[in-house]
């Protein structure tokens, strides 16, 4: 059998220990942050209790917020990487499905850092903020590359974008759906298949026959 040669190189010794600092400091960050509060812990705290200098930190991290959303930058390249490394006769729904493998992956690892990550997103608006950024990003990646997809400018049809904003917006629901009733996919397929049957019910949901019988009119005022 010849060897699959699509498959990622293995990391270096010392990208993987960049990963695993890079980790650490995530989970630090997010186990101080549920002790503390967001606004009670520094960065300084953060190192602290990872055993690294602040500089540390400084380099795999901007911000507070970032560490928060460290894994969603990581999907952003991986996610439109997915859309074009379908071949071209493949449906997109299905190119789709098969991206969305990614978007669950973190979510199957470790529920109790999504369910900190979305305490603080409804807790601190600072945090909120940046969580919208990082994903008006992903949106605007994966837009790009399903327009490549469909060969249109996405600057002149909003197609894209609307399939990539549902898309992400169907995953971030069936996320925070997981995370606070504790119903955990079985395997990432049954979560891949509840995130493809929500963006696909959305659509169909424009296409519905509108109700037989009109609400009444508001009495015009004289």
């Amino acid at each position: 059998m010849p060897e699959n040669t699509d498959a990622p190189p293995a990391l270096g010794r010392r990208d993987r220990k960049r990963l695993e600092t890079r980790n650490g400091l995530a989970a630090v960050a997010l186990e101080l942050f549920a002790e503390r509060g967001f606004d009670a812990v520094t960065v300084n705290d953060i190192a602290d209790r990872a055993d690294v200098d602040p500089s540390t930190f400084y380099r795999h991290f901007g911000s507070k917020e970032a560490v928060i959303f460290s894994e969603f930058g990581d999907w952003t390249g991986r996610l439109g990487d997915a859309v074009r490394a379908q071949p071209a006769d493949v449906p997109l729904l299905e190119t789709m499905r098969a991206g969305s493998k990614d978007l669950v992956a973190m979510l199957m690892v470790d529920v109790d850092n999504e369910r900190r990550r979305a305490e603080l997103i409804e807790s601190t608006p600072s945090v909120r903020a940046q969580g919208l950024a990082v994903r008006e990003v992903l949106i605007d990646e994966v837009a790009l590359a399903i327009a490549e997809r469909m060969a249109v400018d996405p600057a002149r049809d909003g197609r894209p974008y609307l399939l990539a904003a549902s898309w992400i917006l169907a995953a971030s629901w069936y996320r925070s759906h997981v995370v606070q009733t504790g119903e955990l996919p079985s395997t990432a397929d049954e979560a891949v298949d509840r995130i493809m049957d929500l963006v696909q019910d959305s659509v169909a949901v424009f296409a519905e026959a509108p109700p037989t019988t009109a609400p009444p009119r508001r009495a015009r005022r004289q």
